[in-house]
Parts: C-alpha cells; sequence; structure tokens
C-alpha cells in the first residue's frame, strides 16, 4: 500500500489541509518547533486504525473547526481508491471508514483491511514507525542495557518479544525452586510440612483419654436406653386404662343404637330426593292438562276467523297473468315514448343525408348538385399502384438510412486508427506490433525465473530440513540403548539360570531368544546407518545442484532486468500493461481493412439510394392517371382518397341508419297494441273493468285488487298453520301427561307399595335410619380419638367385658406406682452421664491437633500446586527455547544479513557483518579489520545507525511476506553529524527505491537540503502562525507511474491541475516555466497548499457510512509480567493454571 494523497478537513490544529501528489519512495515534510508534525502522523494512524480515546482527548475537537476526520488517497494492488474516516457520531467514536472507489462505488473497510494486511496499530507502530523518542530512549539506556534492547528487535517485534517472555518464565521458575538458594517457595514448603508432621506426632497420645470417656459414656446411655424403654411401655399401659374409664359411656350408647339399626334392616332403599321428585311429578301432570284444555278452545276460534274472510276465486286463479302484465308496465310507457322518439330521428337522419350529400359534392368537385358513385370495385382497381408507390417510398427511406449508416461507420473507423496511434506515443509503449511482443516475451521470462527462484529456495529449506533429520537419524537414541541393554542382560541373566536350574528347558530357550535379539540389533542399526548415509549424501548432492540453479537463475534474472526498459510498480503490473497493450495493437490489425470496406459500402448504399428516388417518381406518374380514368382530382393522394371513400361510406351508414329508425317506429307500435288487447280481454274475464280508462289505468286497478286478494289468501293460510301448530301443541301435552303417570305408577310398583301414602311411609323410615347410623358414625369418631394411636377398638373391647369392666381404677393406680419408681432410677443415671461428658468435653476443647492437621493439608495443598506450576514453566520455558533456536538458526540469519547490508552502507563499511551465536541473546559487529565487537562497545551513534538497520531488515522482511505499509520516521537524523546524515539519507533513498514508501518528518533546514540533493520529494507544511517562508522552487520532475487502471487515475488528475494553477498565482512562490501537460498518470510535486473552496459546494448528499465488522484495537503497551503470585503461601490452581496461558505470548508472530 503506498499513499499518494491526505486530506485534513479537521484534526488537532489542522484545518481544510491537501497533501497532493505523494512521492512513492521518500517524500520529507519540513516544519518548525509546533508546525503539526505530530499531529498530521496522528491523523495518519486515526485513518488506518480509528481514533482512540488517547488521540480523541489531545487532537479532538480540531482548534480551527471542521468536520473531525479526512481521507487518505491510497494505491493497493487492487487498485487506488480514497479511505474516508469521520469520528463525529458521538465522543466515544472510533470513526466510520467509508472506501471511495474511481468508479463512484462506496463501499465498507474490507479494502482498508487488506491494504493494510490486517496489521494492528501495535505492529505497525513497533516496526514501520520510528521516531525520535526511541532513538533517545535508546540514548539514555547502557551499554548492556542497549545492546540487549537491539537484539530483542531481532526476535521479533509485534506485540510481544520471545526474550521477555523466555526471561519471564525462567524467573519465575527460579522462585519456585532454585537449588542455590533455600529460601526458594517448594524448599520452604517442604520444610513446614515436615515441622507439622512432627508435631501432629506429639499431640497424638492425648487422644487415648478422651476415648476411654467415650466407652463409660457409651455403657450408661444404654442403661438409660433400657430404662426409659420400660418406662414407655408402662406409661402406654396406664393410658389404656385411663381411656378406657374415659370412653366407657360412649361405647354402651353405641351398642344400643347398634340394636334399633339392626330393627329397621330390610327397607328398599330410595334415592334422598324420592319424596321430591314424587311431588314435581305430580305438579308436570296437573300443568299440561290444564295447557292441553287452552289450546283446544285457541284452535276452534282460528277456524270461525278464516271463514269470515271474502276471496274473489277467478281473480286469485289470473293473479300471475296481473303480475306479469304489471311487469310490462314500464316497457309499455318505454314503447310510447320510443315510437315517437324513432319518428322524429328518422326526420332529422333524413334532412341531415341531403346536406351531407351536397357538403361532399361542393368539397371535392366544387358542385354541390353532383353526386358520386363511389364502389368498392373502384378502390380495388386502384389498390396496385397504391402498393407499387408504397413499396417505392419505403424502400427510399430503407436507402437513404443504409447509406448514413456505413457513412458514418467510415469515419468511426477513420477515428479507431488515429486514435489508436496517439495512445501507444501517449503510453511510451512500441508501436510496432513485433517489439511489443518481444517486450512481453522478456516479461514472462522475467516472472518466471523469479518464481524458479522462489521454488528453488523453498525446495533448499525443505532438504535441509530433511538432512538435518538423516543426520539426526544416525545417532541411536539413549531408550534404544537402554532397551538394547536390557535385552544383553536379560539374556545373561536366563542363559545363567539355566544352567543353574537343572536343565529347565524354558529359560534356555528364552535366554537364546534374547540372545538373537541382542546380535540381532546392532545388526540392524549398522544398515539403517550406511542407508541414511547414502540418503544423506543424496541430499547433499541435492543441495548442491539446487544451489547451482540458484545462482544460473539469479544471472539470468540480471540479465533480463538489463534488456528490460526502467520503470516503476511490481513486474506483475508490467505484464499485464504490456500485454494489454500487445492486444490493442493486434486488434488494430483488421481495422484498416474494415475501413477500405466501409467505404466501398457507403459508395454502393450512395448508388442504391439514387436508384429508389427514380422509382418513386415513376410510380407516382402511374397513380395520377388512374385516378382521372375514374373522373377523380389528380391531385388526391392515397390518403386523401381513403378519406374520400370513409365520407361516402359515413354518407351511406347515415341513410341506412334513417330507413332503419322508421322500421323501429313501426315494429314498437304494433308490441304496445297487442298488450292492450290482453289488459282489456283480462279485466272482463274478473268483472273488474273500469269505464272510459286508459289501459295503464285499467292495468293498475286489476293490480291493485290482485295485491288485496293476495293479502287475505296469506292470511288465511297463516291461521290455517296456527291451527295446525295449536293441534300438535295439544296432542303432545296429552301425550306428556299420561307418561308422566305412568312414571309415577312405576315408581310405587318398585319401591312395592301400591298407592302414594305408603310410598311417603317408606321414605320416613328410611331417613329415620339414616339419622342413627349418623348418630352411631359420630360416637365411633369419638372413640377413634380417644384411643388415638394407643391401640385399635378390637384391643380395648376386653375392658368392657362384664369381667373386667368394674376392675379399671384398680389397674390405674398400679401402673402408675410402677412409672415413677422407674423415673426416679433414670434420674440417677443421667446425672452420672454429664458428669462423665463434662470430662470428655474438656479434653475435645484443646484443638490444637486439628489445626496442626488442617495446616499439613494446606501446606501439601500448596506443594503440590507449586510442583505443577514449575513443571507448566518447565514445559513452556524448553518449547519457547525450540522456537527461540529455530528462529535464530533459519529466520534470524536472514535478517541480520539484511541488516549487516544496511549498516555496512550506514558506516561507509567500516563494520562488515552482524551476527549473533546461538544459545546467546547478545549481537556481534565485525569491523573491516575482522575484529568482532559487542554491541555495548560501540558508540552511541554507530548503536543508533545498527538500530536503524535491523528496523529497516524487519520491514525488507514483512515486505517479503506480502505486508507492505509505508515508514513513518520522525526526526531520527538528528543525532547524526552532517557526514552521516548524508550518507543515511542516501541509505533510505535508496530503501525506498526498492519499492517502499517513507514518510520522513523533520524540523532541521540540514536534513532537509540532504534530502532535497537526493531528488526527493521534500515539502514544507503551511504555518499555523501567519509566517512565510520564502523558497526557491524547483522544476519538479514528474515522475510517471505505470499503473493498470490509466484512464481512471487521468480522471482523478484533473482537479488537482486546477489547484496546482491557482498556487502559481500566489506573490509568495517566483514564477515557474511553464510545463508540459502532465500525462494521466501519478506524478509529484514539491509545494503544498492548504486547500481552498472556489465556489460554494452543493450539500454533499450524506456517505453511506460503513461500521466497522471487527474491533478496533487500542494501543497496546509494553506488558510488565508477573509470573509470580502476590501470597506465596496461598496459590490458586486456577491462577497458576491460567497465566502462562492467558498472557498475550501465545499470539506472538514470530518472523
Amino acid at each position: 500500500m503506498r499513499i499518494t494523497d491526505i486530506s485534513v478537513d479537521g484534526f488537532g490544529v489542522w484545518h481544510d489541509l491537501d497533501l497532493r501528489r505523494l512521492s512513492p519512495e521518500v517524500t520529507v515534510f519540513h516544519g518548525w518547533n509546533e508546525a503539526g508534525k505530530t499531529t498530521l502522523m496522528q491523523f495518519l494512524r486515526s485513518v488506518l486504525y480509528g481514533v482512540s480515546d488517547d488521540r480523541r482527548a489531545v487532537y479532538l475537537p480540531p482548534v480551527s473547526g471542521g468536520r473531525p476526520g479526512g481521507s487518505l488517497g491510497v494505491v493497493t494492488d487492487d487498485g487506488p481508491f480514497r479511505i474516508n474516516r469521520y469520528a463525529d457520531r458521538s465522543d466515544t467514536d472510533c470513526g466510520r471508514v467509508t472506501i471511495d472507489m474511481p468508479e463512484g462505488e462506496q463501499q465498507g473497510d474490507r479494502l482498508l483491511r487488506e491494504a493494510i494486511e490486517h496489521v494492528d496499530e501495535a505492529t505497525f507502530n513497533n516496526v514501520f514507525a520510528l521516531g525520535l523518542d526511541e532513538i533517545q530512549h535508546l540514548g539514555t539506556l547502557g551499554g548492556s542495557a542497549a545492546a540487549q534492547w537491539i537484539y530483542r528487535l531481532t526476535s521479533g517485534l509485534d506485540r510481544i518479544m520471545l526474550y521477555d517472555v523466555i526471561v519471564g518464565l525462567r524467573s519465575s521458575r527460579k522462585k519456585l525452586l532454585d537449588n542455590a538458594d533455600n529460601s526458594s517457595k517448594i524448599a520452604t514448603l517442604l520444610a513446614d510440612k515436615e515441622r507439622l508432621e512432627a508435631e501432629i506426632a506429639e499431640l497424638a497420645g492425648q487422644t487415648r483419654t478422651w476415648c476411654q470417656r467415650g466407652l463409660e459414656i457409651d455403657e450408661i446411655d444404654q442403661q438409660v436406653a433400657t430404662l426409659r424403654a420400660e418406662a414407655r411401655e408402662r406409661e402406654r399401659r396406664a393410658r389404656r386404662v385411663e381411656v378406657a374409664m374415659n370412653i366407657r359411656q360412649q361405647w354402651l350408647k353405641r351398642s344400643e343404637t347398634d340394636t334399633r339399626i339392626q330393627s329397621l334392616a330390610g327397607l328398599y332403599p330410595l334415592e334422598s330426593t324420592a319424596i321430591a321428585d314424587l311431588d314435581e311429578l305430580n305438579e308436570r301432570i296437573e300443568e299440561h292438562q290444564r295447557q292441553r284444555e287452552i289450546h283446544k278452545g285457541q284452535r276452534h276460534q282460528l277456524r270461525q276467523e278464516a271463514e269470515d274472510l271474502g276471496i274473489n276465486e277467478v281473480l286469485v286463479r289470473n293473479c300471475c297473468r296481473i303480475e306479469g302484465l304489471a311487469e310490462q308496465q314500464e316497457w309499455l310507457e318505454s314503447l310510447a315514448a320510443q315510437s315517437a322518439e324513432f319518428e322524429a330521428e328518422a326526420d332529422q337522419l333524413a334532412e341531415r343525408f341531403e346536406s351531407e350529400t351536397s357538403r361532399l359534392a361542393q368539397q371535392w368537385f366544387g358542385d354541390s348538385e353532383r353526386r358520386l358513385v363511389l364502389t368498392k370495385e373502384q378502390l380495388e382497381k386502384l389498390a396496385p399502384q397504391r402498393t407499387a408507390m408504397d413499396a417505392a417510398e419505403k424502400q427510399l427511406e430503407i436507402a437513404e438510412q443504409e447509406y448514413e449508416v456505413y457513412r458514418n461507420e467510415e469515419e468511426k473507423v477513420a477515428a479507431q486508427l488515429e486514435s489508436a496511434t496517439t495512445s501507444s506515443e501517449r503510453l511510451g509503449l512500441p508501436t510496432n506490433l513485433q517489439d511489443a511482443g518481444e517486450m512481453v516475451a522478456k516479461l514472462r521470462q522475467r516472472l518466471n525465473v523469479e518464481q524458479k527462484i522462489e521454488q528453488t529456495r523453498r525446495s533448499g529449506v525443505e532438504l535441509e530440513q530433511q538432512a538435518r533429520e538423516l543426520l539426526d537419524g544416525q545417532v541411536m537414541p539413549l531408550h534404544h540403548y537402554a532397551a538394547w541393554g536390557a535385552c544383553v542382560f536379560g539374556a545373561v541373566v536366563l542363559l545363567f539360570a539355566f544352567a543353574f536350574s537343572q536343565g529347565r528347558p524354558e529359560l534356555g530357550q528364552a535366554g537364546f531368544l534374547f540372545l538373537f535379539v541382542s546380535v540381532l540389533v546392532p545388526v540392524w542399526r549398522f544398515f539403517n546407518k550406511e542407508r541414511m548415509a547414502e540418503e544423506l549424501d543424496g541430499v547433499e548432492r541435492q543441495l548442491e545442484d539446487l544451489n547451482r540453479q540458484l545462482v544460473a537463475a539469479r544471472t539470468e534474472k540480471d540479465e533480463l532486468e538489463e534488456e528490460l526498459p526502467v520503470a516503476d510498480g511490481s513486474i506483475v503490473l508490467r505484464l499485464q500493461t504490456a500485454e494489454k497493450h500487445l492486444a490493442e495493437l493486434e486488434d488494430m490489425l483488421p481495422v484498416e481493412s474494415e475501413r477500405r470496406r466501409a467505404t466501398e459500402a457507403s459508395r454502393s448504399a450512395k448508388s442504391a439510394y439514387d436508384s429508389a428516388k427514380a422509382r418513386v417518381e415513376t410510380t407516382r406518374r402511374d397513380w395520377r392517371g388512374s385516378l382521372k380514368a375514374l373522373g377523380l382530382p389528380e391531385a388526391l393522394t392515397p390518403k386523401e382518397l381513403n378519406l374520400l371513400a370513409g365520407q361516402y361510406e359515413q354518407l351511406a351508414a347515415l341513410e341506412q341508419k334513417a330507413l332503419s329508425r322508421a322500421d323501429d317506429m313501426a315494429r314498437r307500435q304494433r308490441e304496445f297494441d297487442r298488450v292492450v288487447t290482453r289488459i282489456e280481454r283480462l279485466a272482463e274475464e274478473t268483472g273488474l273493468v273500469m269505464e272510459d280508462a286508459e289501459p295503464l289505468d285499467q292495468l293498475e286497478h286489476l293490480l291493485s285488487e290482485s295485491r288485496l286478494q293476495k293479502a287475505h289468501i296469506e292470511h288465511r293460510d297463516k291461521l290455517r298453520e296456527r291451527a295446525k301448530e295449536l293441534k300438535a301443541e295439544e296432542a303432545r301435552h296429552a301425550r306428556t301427561a299420561i307418561g308422566l303417570t305412568r312414571k309415577r305408577d312405576a315408581m310405587f310398583q318398585k319401591a312395592g307399595v301400591e298407592h302414594e301414602t305408603a310410598y311417603r311411609k317408606l321414605a320416613a323410615d328410611l331417613e329415620e335410619r339414616t339419622r342413627l347410623e349418623g348418630e352411631r358414625k359420630s360416637l365411633t369418631r369419638e372413640i377413634a380419638a380417644a384411643i388415638g394411636n394407643l391401640g385399635s377398638e378390637e384391643e380395648f373391647a376386653e375392658f368392657f367385658t362384664p369381667e373386667v369392666v368394674g376392675t379399671l381404677e384398680k389397674q390405674w393406680e398400679g401402673f402408675t406406682s410402677a412409672h415413677e419408681a422407674t423415673e426416679k432410677e433414670l434420674d440417677t443415671l443421667l446425672k452420672e452421664r454429664a458428669q462423665l461428658a463434662e470430662k470428655q468435653r474438656t479434653l475435645a476443647e484443646d484443638s490444637t491437633l486439628s489445626e496442626k492437621q488442617i495446616e499439613l493439608g494446606i501446606v501439601e495443598a500448596n506443594l503440590h500446586r507449586a510442583m505443577e506450576a514449575w513443571r507448566e514453566r518447565a514445559v513452556a520455558s524448553q518449547m519457547l527455547e525450540r522456537v527461540r533456536h529455530e528462529y535464530e538458526l533459519h529466520r534470524q540469519p536472514e535478517t541480520l544479513q539484511e541488516a549487516t547490508g544496511y549498516f555496512r552502507e550506514l558506516t561507509g563499511g567500516l563494520y562488515t557483518r552482524v551476527w549473533t551465536p546461538l544459545a546467546n541473546d547478545i549481537l556481534f559487529v565485525d569491523r573491516e579489520d575482522g575484529t568482532s565487537l559487542a554491541v555495548e562497545s560501540l558508540s552511541r551513534g554507530t548503536r543508533e545507525q545498527l538500530f536503524l538497520s535491523v528496523r529497516m531488515a524487519l520491514i525488507s522482511m514483512f515486505a517479503r511476506r506480502g505486508i507492505q505499509l509505508p515508514m513513518i520516521l520522525d526526526d531520527v537524523l538528528v543525532n547524526y553529524d552532517e557526514r552521516r546524515a548524508a550518507v543515511a539519507a542516501k541509505v533510505l533513498t535508496e530503501f525506498a527505491a526498492e519499492g517502499h514508501q517513507l514518510l520522513v518528518f523533520t524540523c532541521h533546514e540540514h536534513i532537509l537540503a540532504i534530502f532535497k540533493k537526493l531528488s526527493a520529494d521534500c515539502r514544507r507544511l503551511p504555518s499555523r502562525f501567519g509566517e512565510h517562508f520564502q523558497e526557491e522552487v524547483e522544476e519538479v520532475v514528474e515522475e510517471v507511474i505505470e499503473e493498470p487502471e490509466v484512464e481512471e487515475v487521468a480522471e482523478e488528475e484533473v482537479v488537482e491541475e486546477e489547484v496546482v494553477e491557482e498556487v502559481a498565482e500566489e506573490p509568495e512562490v517566483e514564477e515557474v516555466a511553464e510545463e508540459p501537460e502532465p500525462e494521466p498518470d501519478y506524478y509529484y510535486t514539491a509545494t503544498i497548499v492548504p486547500r481552498k473552496k472556489l465556489k460554494p459546494e452543493p450539500a454533499p448528499e450524506p456517505p453511506v457510512e460503513v461500521d466497522y465488522d471487527y474491533d478496533i484495537a487500542p494501543r497496546i503497551e509494553p506488558v510488565e509480567y508477573d509470573w509470580d503470585h502476590d501470597n506465596p503461601d496461598h496459590i490458586e490452581r486456577s491462577e497458576i493454571d491460567s497465566q502462562p496461558m492467558e498472557e498475550p505470548m501465545v499470539y506472538t508472530r514470530w518472523g
């Protein structure tokens, strides 16, 4: 990703600031102190990673107004686009991101995350941002601390340093267990455990006395339990006798009640509502008989009322005919009206026919008396001439359109040829097809060579790993040696046992088997080692071949680079541009022949157009002759002839309509007379004739009489229906009364009585028996309540026999005396037990032994947790050491090798190598004479040069992994002298030429001058205090970057050119010689001007705001690792387990 434009709407001290056409290599921003350099750097981070709380507190709201936020113009592998971020929704808004594409489309933040390659802000600050704060911090450190800090850079500098994690684990493990220090945690816990075990053994003897007191108390408890059981038994017997005395009266009364119930046994059981049901049946029978008599009287009254109605039977039979005529009443009225209307309309149409005939004769022939007869056969004779004339005119129109199309095509092909030639010259590409093809072939070969180099390098890494595995496999592991030694020892032992066991065969067989295995293992090991040695030789030979192939490929790559023209951008983009240009040239080959074909077609179309025009004139002459032969005007066109024929057709239709209206009038009159005859005949039959009445009035009289008779008939029908209903109700009441009487007789028969009085006597006896049963149940409940859980009624029945019932008082006195004696003996035993329990309690209150046992359990638990924590840290340390060894062996040499090149250039060749010994966390540098120096022995300036070299090497390593982000430098050369600063600026410029964009911020004039000499893009930030700095404007060398989307970039640059022209009019800047119009691509100027509004802008449409679909991580400060628990004596297992796993080290990226 490269930044091309910076636009600040409002951020800190900046408002409406535009920095356009930033260089893809080095851009130097110069500004005095408090000019806003730091604000501009923080703005870049805010657009890329959001507005954090710290930045919001310092830079928002903007000092000079404006909308909080701005935009960046960037170019990525996906093409150019603009990143907009504004944080004006709330006080905690980190800013929503919208992406503006060149074609006007808006998208979310997906392209931003892909552009920064998902690198978070902490990694960006630690790798791609180098400021004066870090340089000053490096200067404040001592020699060894500075050397250690620079070494940590080579171990990865994303979120967490691997070295810090390893040191933290080692320190934590020593605090848990250290052989040289007896005050370590585990040693302290072991000493506490031994002390507590000795104290517990001394306190164990005090428990014997307590056990003896417990045995004595148990014996007394057994005696107490026996006495209490005897007392409870005597108390229960006395209570039973007492209860029997109390329930004696209820028991005797219940016996009498049982005798009376027995005397009423054998009665037929009736329901509780039997008498109520009998009374209800009697009432229902009487009610139904009364209703029957009422309905019978009503039915006689209805019959008499129906006989009093007078009915005209003839009129009733003809009601349907009268209603039919009544439905035609409106129709009769309309017949009369239509007859008169049709007569008037027929007269009117006849007059209109005559007037239209005269008008048409005057219009077409100029004589109102002339009558023209135009037939369909005459019009059909004119059809061929008319068709021929229409076809000729249509052919003329088609020929004219074809001629216009071919002429436009000829002009378009000519313009296309001219445009293709101009485009090739503007892009600086070969206009010759053969040269363009050769360039595409070389670019493809260059891309294949680069892919071959990468494939060869990966194959070399795999072969080196295979060689290390084969080399390790030649050495027998220790556990294999132990197993083989066990087999040899087993064979010797079994053979000796066989020799001294008087010939036991199984021992001999096992011994010889172990001996065979012992001999077989060295033989197998020998052949396996030979095989691995041969494979190792083969791998080494393959490595040599790969090295030769790699050298040859790199040589071929250099040769191709020399043959290809110098251009910026990746090889893939250059190849795509060249292939697109080659395809355009190939597409232009048939254009010339297309132009010749279009010219020939245009001439042919012109000739066809002239021929069609002549045919039209011939058909028009034939048409005029045919009109003259029919007696029609020669000037008539086909359309006018159609109009004339249509008018005469309308005239004929008008005549036909007048005749039709006269026929309608006669037909309506006949229909009216026929209906009037029917009305008169019907009035005579019914005897309702009206003298001197109109037909409609006579019909109305018949209709009114019909309605009256119909109402009488309906009333008679209703009376008959009501009489039928009353008769049905009368029969229903009679049937119901008979059924109820039969039901009452069935009740008496079922109860075994003959009449109602006996039935009521049976119900009274049943009620008396029910009362006695209720009284018995009440007495039984009282007896059961008194007995309770002392026994059952069967057990108490023996107390009420004639022999026992008189001795109850005597039995109760005997049981009471025995119970009192048992209670006295029980009190004596309980007092003795209380004395023994007091002595035992005194011994139990001494809790020293329990406390020691609990303390011992806690110590053992803490010891187990501490040992588990030590094991976990030991395993984690071993794994991280392996990771560190792997990184130092494979990845660190690559970083150090690249840092060596930058360090050699920065020091002018004084130092030739940066290296580190394996398994050591220190760096060494080699001087020109071959001597090695540790980093702590270097001067402060040399350390800064080494620090800058390592950071540049890390950025190069990220770039090889596909992560290319701008490098931001904030006054990193402030401590260099003029010579070192010039060398460092040259190295940074060459570093940027390799494809890295650098944004350098400085407040020193000499650093700005150094970069100007190196043709870097140098700019001055505008002064916020109204100061103006006169600066000589150098001629701007416009640099063209080949991008695939050339046309879109050209559209964006039009507006930017207008802004540059305005800048040239300011008095501070000297007049610059007019330069040729720039090509439509990215180019750079050396002037920065605050953005001005040329005219009032319309209110912008609300942008489409897109929320992040991920959380913006806050800035991660350096982590202080706390590997130890605050309280060593109480370590919780959950804390020990979570500490090493929840640290961010799990997510550290090591390279």
